[in-house]
């Protein structure tokens, strides 16, 4: 098939989310199809014909529907990324977004709706689920080879449900070329990075907060990694953090010390509830809560990849843009921050020698905060392509005898806990929270605007799922 690239409007990257007759009205606002034929709105679906049979079967086929296989093969990964090191490695938060890149290429090789990342094959004859199966299992295995068994499982059911053999092992084929695409891209990706670092001693600087299974801190080499959506690390690098002897400072200090203190009477039961549910990162929350809805909502296997895709980018770009301006402002937590008060040399602030978090602070800067930059990076994506959806999900780090569950009318809803949380537990000034939800914001738009954008132009209702 001719590939036919999106038109460029303000409202068409929006218009397939909402159905048919926005995305006419956007192509027609762009002057019309690339062939400049006017566009007419179709009068139903049932008087058109889809004249490309890759097309047909990406609308009428089963198997090219189902989101199930690549809801697996996220739930394997994510669980596997957890087994080994829980994420406090830069392992699997690269893995993750290789492992979903891959399965968007391979989709898209059999049929282009959106733009590849590393893969640029074609095979429309390839089984979908196959390649789906075949391009995780590749990628993860490379990452995690003491787990090939398992993974080998998941790839041998899919594998045994194949009806048609050629197109399966076409499916393989492709999966295969599309995992080692991605995998040859990123070998120098330096994301193995660890810089040497001194923890400074100065007023304002961050020294080392004591953590009981880490003796220095995390992610020096992080910001050092070769980002997949950003021309370089600092490219959303913000300004510095706020001057000690500001008010600014003042402020966001004696609200982490009142509210984030260890059994504080200031906090309410709600809050410190919240402290420790947001304490799972959305590295995992995000793709539950997506994978969820795609099942309920029976979203298509390609824009359901897609999704997958991007909040595993997002994740990715995140922790290397925000760690990148950490280690570029090395400012202290709260920890040190309320316990060497009498350097900062601002009247409004007192030292509490003896000032605890609620919970063991990580070892690495304040400023930004990587916790909102995550949260707000993850929900421009998911509000793009689900919208400002109600959810409940439970939380694996809800402490033992509390609910682990919450439920949310809309993602920005969370999105508010979620900054707050890290206020609530402890962790971080309110500044730095709130530069590091713009900095994730801003990064997950300009990942929108211009990564796996879509690129079939149909004004065919049924396509309308894209």
């Amino acid at each position: 098939m001719n590939r036919q690239r999106e038109c460029i409007h303000p409202q068409g990257r929006l218009a397939w989310v909402i159905g048919a007759p926005a995305l006419v009205g956007a192509l027609a606002a762009c002057g019309g199809t690339s062939q400049d034929t006017p566009v007419q709105e179709p009068e139903s679906s049932e008087s058109q014909e889809i004249d490309d049979p890759a097309l047909e079967r990406l609308v009428t086929e089963p198997g090219y529907r189902d989101p199930q296989v690549v809801v697996d093969w996220n739930e394997i990964g994510v669980a596997t990324a957890a087994e080994v090191d829980d994420f406090r490695t830069f392992l699997g938060h690269r893995t993750m977004p290789l492992a979903h890149l891959a399965i968007h290429d391979a989709l898209n090789a059999i049929v282009p709706v959106y733009e590849p990342y590393a893969y640029t094959g074609t095979d429309p004859e390839a089984d979908p689920t196959i390649a789906v199966s075949q391009a995780a299992h590749d990628v993860l295995v490379e990452a995690y080879p003491d787990h090939a068994a398992s993974l080998g499982e998941l790839l041998e059911h899919y594998l045994a449900a194949a009806s048609d053999q050629d197109a399966a092992e076409r499916g393989v084929e492709v999966g295969s070329a599309a995992a080692a695409a991605i995998i040859e891209q990123r070998a120098d990706d330096r994301w193995q990075s660890d810089n040497d670092y001194v923890p400074g001693d100065e007023p304002g600087e961050y020294r080392m907060t004591p953590h009981p299974a880490l003796d220095e801190p995390i992610g020096r080499g992080w910001g050092d990694t070769e980002p997949l959506t950003m021309a370089s690390p600092d490219q959303f690098r913000p300004g510095p953090p706020p001057a000690l002897s500001s008010e600014t400072y003042a402020a966001d200090f004696n609200e982490v010390k009142q509210l984030g203190r260890k059994d504080s009477e200031e906090r309410t039961e709600d809050q410190t509830h919240i402290g420790y549910w947001f304490a799972e990162y959305p590295t995992v929350a995000y793709p539950d809560v997506a994978g969820a809805r795609i099942l309920q909502d029976d979203v298509h296997l390609w824009r359901a990849a897609r999704l997958f895709a991007l909040l595993a980018i997002d994740n990715f770009d995140g922790l290397v843009s925000v760690f990148d301006a950490k280690y570029a402002y090395n400012f202290w937590r709260p920890y040190h921050g309320i316990r060497a008060a009498e350097q900062d040399g601002n009247s409004e602030t007192q030292a509490d020698r003896d000032w605890e978090p609620e919970m063991v602070t990580a070892p690495h800067p304040d400023y930004p905060a990587a916790l909102s930059t995550l949260c707000g990076g993850g929900s421009v994506v998911l509000k793009e392509e689900l919208g400002n959806i109600p959810f409940s999900r439970e939380s694996g780090s809800a402490p033992e005898g509390t609910p682990a569950e919450r439920s949310y009318d809309t993602i920005d809803a969370a999105v508010e806990d979620c900054v707050m949380s890290r206020i609530y537990n402890g962790f971080h000034f309110r500044t730095g929270l709130e530069v590091g939800l713009d900095m994730g914001e801003e990064r997950a738009h300009h990942m929108l605007e211009n990564y796996l954008t879509r690129q079939i132009d149909s004004t065919h209702p049924d396509l309308a799922d894209f």
